[in-house]
């Protein structure tokens, strides 16, 4: 891989993590704000008791976790790829160094294994 396309992929890689850290961040205020909603009363048109209510607010407290998390795991990602330029192993597999191909890494620059790797984990 020549140096411009490693630049090339850092630019890519940087500008990937901070929309994922936008996103993330206006996806938490988000989570916060209805919650603060619901604590000082702003869905008191139900009741607080109601089951079916109980079980909305619990699965889009989970969905908006699960994002979260997935987020994150993407942000590590990036980091370790961002990481790799920086040792001079990006292009290579964390599993056991062999290339990563070029196609795989254009439409994933955080790829850190091999397609066939990645299935088999």
């Amino acid at each position: 891989m020549t140096e411009q396309q490693i630049n090339d992929f850092k630019q890519r890689l940087i500008t990937e993590r901070g929309r994922i850290l936008d996103e993330r961040n206006a996806y938490a205020g988000q989570s916060r704000t209805a919650t603060i909603a619901d604590d000082f009363g702003e869905s008191a048109d139900y009741d607080l008791n109601d089951p079916a209510d109980e079980g909305s607010d619990l699965y889009d407290r989970d969905r908006s976790l699960a994002a979260e998390e997935n987020m994150d795991r993407l942000l590590a990602k990036i980091d370790r790829a961002l990481a790799k330029i920086d040792e001079g192993t990006y292009g290579l597999s964390d599993v056991d160094g062999t290339p990563i191909p070029v196609e795989r890494l254009d439409a994933l620059p955080y790829a850190l294994t091999t397609v066939e790797q990645e299935q088999s984990l």
